[in-house]
């Protein structure tokens, strides 16, 4: 079947959500009751010297709003279970995972390092993040509260790029740890994507 770029839209149908009128928006996450989106705005992923904000708006587009302010690339946010707040990473002028209170947009410091890639656990109690912190991109969990911080994964290949199951019991990552395979390389740096593993919550693997 030709499909031609004129008509994919007929094929695959597609809404226009919101105008970003020039500014970069990636990340978009549903909140839990799907009544909010949030992304971030701003140069998040080409530039991290690049201020960006974590913004939120209705799906029909209707009631944008940044609910951060700060003077770094924020980026990436994840719902907690009740969605109340987002745990977003921070790049350029600050490091580290960030929460944030939707409502009133209080900012409450989590980490400090090179930490990326934050999913907050559908059962509430725990984020996952991938962290430069020993020299290696790791999978880590932290409690909400920044106590209880723990390395799930011990490898000299790169883990990153991961999601939890549904219920919480399960996480789900990329990983360069069996070497590459036929992937390119983006050229922003070498990224895991080679193998996929799952692996419990407290980070034992049985799967891949």
């Amino acid at each position: 079947m030709d499909v031609r770029r004129e008509n994919v839209n007929d094929i695959y149908p597609s809404k226009g959500v919101y105008d970003s009128k020039g500014v970069q928006l990636a990340g978009a996450t549903w909140s839990p009751d799907g009544s909010t989106i949030a992304f971030g705005a701003g140069a998040a992923f080409s530039d991290h010297a690049v201020e960006a904000q974590i913004a939120i708006m209705k799906p029909d587009g209707s009631g944008f709003r940044t609910i951060t302010s700060q003077h770094a690339n924020a980026a990436l946010p994840s719902w907690s279970p009740d969605g109340k707040r987002l745990v977003y990473r921070v790049a350029g002028a600050e490091e580290g995972l960030r929460i944030v209170n939707v409502e009133d947009g209080k900012i409450t410091q989590l980490t400090t390092g090179y930490d990326d890639f934050p999913g907050w656990s559908p059962k509430g109690d725990l984020i996952a993040a991938t962290s430069f912190r020993d020299g290696d991109f790791e999978i880590y969990t932290i409690r909400p509260d920044g106590t209880g911080i723990k390395r799930l994964t011990h490898d000299h290949g790169n883990n990153a790029h991961g999601a939890w199951s549904a219920d919480g019991e399960w996480y789900i990552f990329s990983s360069g740890r069996m070497g590459w395979k036929d992937e390119g390389m983006l050229c922003s740096g070498d990224q895991p994507y080679a193998d996929l593993f799952a692996m419990r919550a407290e980070g034992r693997i049985c799967a891949n």
